[in-house]
């Protein structure tokens, strides 16, 4: 193939400086709107259907002087960067007119534009495609392939970067429409428009602080058509699906749950940070699977095994008396706690131990491998080792900041809010959130009272009986909604704060949001398991010698400890915010659609949805990013990996929800929200810092929790070391006998043992002390060597195993070398061979 001469127009002369008319005059090439140039499905396209719709602004004709201006102004700037731009007036009819409803400014880019700006952004594009054994192909996490990998395969590249003056070199030089997808198409054109001026102070610029200052109501990249073959234009039956529709039909259904995502084809649509959430979110879940197995087996072995265990035998056949609680309450039997034992027996048995052993290693193993994906990802999408451009200043800085001062690395002058002014902002923010802290535990406090409170109305009743297990249970949803709640007002609260303290960057702003709303959800969602696991019953006292809060006695655990219960409150709150979660996610956004559509006919009468840009804003609403879904399935980890060892069967319904949850996003990112504009991203960022955070977490959390809420050790230590040399008589050796002829006083007298036949009740506590001490220090010594042992295998894998594989780093390399190679190779000389070898 005879080499092709540079493009003509590629000159950097060619942009910047020029009038309005020789923009629009100049950008009139071949290269751009060739009559017989092909399309993308599904592409919107200009009145003259010869240029494709890149971006799109909506904005309400007004009187105010001010926003006119600086749209004019922003229009003008556009214009002189070489963008071209299309003007629809609403139409007129009975019902609306030209000064209350919507314009549209339609925006395309020439193919020209898109070159300087990917120069001038140090993007990589694609040189050659990957040997065909040298490719990595990456299988997505799954169950089986997707089809739309074998329907449309999207190959790997080999990438440089992206020259004008060595165009010939690059894949689809030929072809201007293919050269950059529309994705990168949105992505470039928002980053002109995020440099676009908006008025002559060089300080004011950017789409975003006009959308933030309402100027535009909206501002969006068009998505490729209808998700929906059948809502197509009538006269584009014939037509190949888009990819959009492919999209709907290969990933954004139910019917495909089993299947794989197509992460390639995701990344190309929606850009590199919603296609690695995607990554990260499938690989998760596939790793779920075997931790859900073995969960569901250790529940099923101790179902099967409830009429052998000699504990739940002993407890249930017991009739010992047990010392009252209350002041109302009667003494019990021993064996009233049979339902109670029988419960802990499900999840505290012989291989839960095994379990927190083999979760612990499971998380630890599960971010190193998703550490090796996120290279080998960002490898395959051309992002690794990318350096990060300098940010510009968030919009809400912008037009809140009191001064300007010059950027150091770009020397642009922008807004700027001096440090003296942000430290008492910061430390005030920081003070509010510690109160709302307080206020978090006080409100668990006030749950305890509630089930100490309740606990005596119900043994006053005629559910006397029932009174501890809808005790646990009432206390469990009510904190549930106490979560709930604190967690819409605190987002609202943080959301706040973070914008009052005036970061300048969306990586601090993110950074600051982030922290304050995960450390504030851990103690929310945590808080009372904690409670549980570790201090319930701990503090109770004794006959005699009770521990009261205002005139209350504080909580005490059964014979069989309190495991059943934190199970108990680790199913109700994880199951409740799951079901929660996906009543918010599927109702209500479609409910907010709906009142959109018909809020909107109602303020600009019949709606015209013939064109794709018009339906996006009308039938999608505005992504709001990735935060709230990270933040979901960062909680939901927590429960997986903190507490895993009270609730085996955490990892199966947290399986069943991300199958669910995979889908559901899909679906909202295909059918419900605006196309977001690609951004690129070499990961998940502090997600991943959280996470390894977490699992760290996790390893001491497993320690403690088996060794003093648990009673494997305590069973394990009665078996060898206690008087019988078997399990026989251990119910009776955790309880020690209270007299009251003896012991006893008027005090004691009043909380019950009045109403008992005898004397002689039983409370629980070691009657042995020495046999005690000897217990917690074999306890001790589980913790250190469980968290020991575990780091240790952790620390190995660092050591040996290495982030990025040899292979991948063999790839890196030969990537490097040939993209040299095929950037210095003669301008006359023929260029790779391309065939059908492009992401189209």
């Amino acid at each position: 193939m005879a080499s092709q001469p540079l493009l003509k127009s590629s000159s950097k002369a060619s942009y910047g400086s020029e009038s309005v008319e020789m923009a629009n005059k100049k950008s009139v090439t071949p290269l751009s709107m060739s009559k017989s140039a092909e399309f993308p499905p599904g592409t919107s396209m200009f009145r003259d259907q010869r240029r494709r719709v890149d971006f799109v602004l909506v904005y309400k004709d007004d009187a105010d002087e001010g926003s006119v201006e600086m749209r004019e102004y922003f229009h003008t700037e556009l214009r002189k960067a070489g963008l071209h731009l299309e003007e629809i007036a609403p139409e007129m009819d009975e019902s609306t007119s030209s000064e209350a409803g919507l314009y549209w400014i339609l925006i395309h880019a020439p193919t020209a534009v898109l070159m300087r700006h990917a120069e001038e952004m140090g993007w990589k594009m694609p040189v050659r495609i990957a040997d065909d054994d040298n490719e990595a192909r990456l299988c997505d996490p799954g169950i089986f392939k997707t089809p739309l990998d074998t329907h449309r395969r999207i190959p790997d590249y080999y990438a440089a970067l992206f020259r004008r003056d060595l165009l010939k070199n690059f894949l689809n030089y030929d072809k201007p429409n293919k050269l950059f997808s529309n994705a990168q198409r949105g992505r470039l054109v928002y980053d002109i428009l995020q440099e676009a001026l908006f008025s002559e102070n060089s300080s004011d610029l950017g789409i975003d602080k006009l959308l933030e200052t309402n100027v535009y109501l909206a501002a969006f990249p068009p998505h490729e058509g209808h998700y929906s073959p059948e809502e197509q234009e009538p006269d584009a039956d014939d037509q190949p699906e888009t990819a959009r529709q492919e999209l709907r039909r290969y990933w954004a259904r139910w019917g495909v749950w089993y299947k794989n995502q197509p992460l390639d084809h995701i990344k190309e649509y929606f850009g590199e940070a919603v296609a690695f959430y995607f990554a990260w979110l499938g690989m998760y879940t596939v790793w779920l699977i075997p931790a859900a197995l073995f969960g569901l087996f250790v529940v099923v072995y101790g179902a099967a095994t409830l009429s052998s265990s000699p504990v739940v035998n002993q407890t249930c056949s017991s009739t010992l008396d047990m010392c009252p609680t209350c002041k109302r309450c009667d003494v019990a039997l021993v064996n009233a706690s049979c339902i109670y034992a029988k419960l802990s027996r499900l999840f505290d048995n012989e291989f839960t131990l095994a379990f927190a052993v083999i979760m612990s290693f499971w998380a630890t193993f599960f971010l190193e491998f998703w550490k090796r994906k996120t290279i080998q990802l960002a490898y395959r999408w051309d992002v690794l080792g990318e350096e990060e451009e300098a940010e510009r200043p968030r919009p809400q800085y912008c037009i809140k900041a009191t001064g300007e001062a010059p950027n150091p690395i770009t020397g642009r002058t922008e807004p700027y809010f001096p440090p003296s002014s942000r430290t008492p902002r910061f430390l005030t923010g920081w003070s509010i959130i510690a109160v709302m802290f307080v206020l978090l535990l006080i409100l668990v406090i006030g749950v305890i009272f509630y089930r100490t409170i309740i606990l005596v109305v119900f043994l006053g009743s005629s559910f006397r009986a029932e009174a501890p297990v809808l005790t646990s249970l009432t206390g469990s949803i009510l904190n549930l909604v106490v979560i709930i709640i604190m967690s819409f007002i605190y987002s609202k609260l943080a959301t706040f704060l973070t914008n009052w303290e005036m970061h300048r960057t969306d990586d601090d702003y993110n950074y600051h949001l982030t922290m304050k709303m995960y450390l504030f959800e851990f103690v929310n969602y945590y808080s009372s398991l904690f409670y549980i696991a570790f201090f319930k019953g701990r503090f109770s006292g004794y006959p005699c010698d009770y521990t009261t809060v205002f005139g209350f006695r504080l909580e005490q655990c059964t014979v069989s400890g309190c495991f059943y219960e934190l199970s108990q409150q680790l199913l109700i709150i994880l199951v409740g915010k799951q079901i929660f979660n996906n009543f918010m996610e599927i109702v209500v956004p479609k409910i907010k659609v709906l009142y959109a559509k018909w809020k909107m006919k109602r303020m600009y009468g019949s709606i015209v949805e013939n064109e794709q840009w018009k339906r996006d804003f009308y039938e999608c609403e505005d992504f709001g990013g990735l935060f709230g879904e990270y933040l979901e399935m960062v909680i939901q980890f927590g429960f997986v990996t903190v507490f895993v060892a009270a609730m085996p069967l955490a990892p199966l319904f947290s399986l069943l929800n991300n199958i669910v949850e995979i889908r559901l996003d899909a679906r909202k990112f295909i059918t419900q929200y605006r196309r977001p504009v690609a951004m690129k991203a070499d990961g998940i960022g502090i997600w991943q810092t959280i996470i390894s955070t977490v699992a760290t977490f996790a390893v001491v959390a497993n320690a403690f929790l088996i060794a003093f809420t648990s009673e494997i050790i305590p069973e394990v230590f009665y078996r060898y070391v206690g008087p019988t040399g078997n399990m026989d008589g251990y119910v009776h050796h955790l309880l020690s006998k209270y007299n009251n002829e003896t012991n006893g006083t008027g005090h004691c007298i009043s909380y019950g043992l009045r109403q008992a036949n005898t004397n002689t009740c039983y409370y629980k506590k070691y009657s042995n002390q020495e046999y005690y001490y000897h217990l917690l220090l074999v306890r001790t010594v589980f913790v250190i060597l469980f968290e020991h042992f575990v780091f240790g295998i952790v620390r190995l894998i660092d050591l040996f195993v290495p982030d990025i594989p040899r292979s991948l780093y063999l790839k890196i390399k030969r990537e490097e070398y040939l993209a040299k190679s095929a950037l210095s190779e003669d301008v006359n000389s023929p260029p790779p061979d391309q065939g059908e070898k492009s992401f189209a």
